[in-house]
């Protein structure tokens, strides 16, 4: 997984690209210090649309993310049709936003 990120005042925008899986656990981490080194941003869109593969590993970090930024409205934008089927079978839209 490639990831790229774009502050712009209190918000952020998390783009992700290729498979998101167990192997990128650290490195997602690593992320989520990141976005929350001085405060945990107040809107964070995470952009899905170049993730070719999600698997439950990955929804996990998601939802660490999600209990990390408790009071951060995250959205989950874009994604293959597979990642947005994962999202839908998950029930991630009941914690987070999710944008096409």
């Amino acid at each position: 997984m490639q990831s790229r990120i774009q502050k712009g005042g209190d918000a952020v925008e998390l783009f992700l690209e290729g498979r998101f899986t167990f192997a990128d656990h650290e490195s997602f981490r690593h992320i989520i210090e990141e976005l929350g080194a001085d405060a945990p941003p107040r809107q964070c869109t995470i952009d899905l649309t170049e993730v070719s593969y999600l698997d439950s590993a990955a929804v996990g970090m998601l939802l660490l993310m999600r209990e990390r930024f408790d009071r951060s409205k995250i959205t989950l934008k874009g994604g293959s049709s597979s990642v947005k089927e994962l999202i839908r079978i998950a029930k991630l839209g009941t914690l987070f936003d999710i944008a096409d």
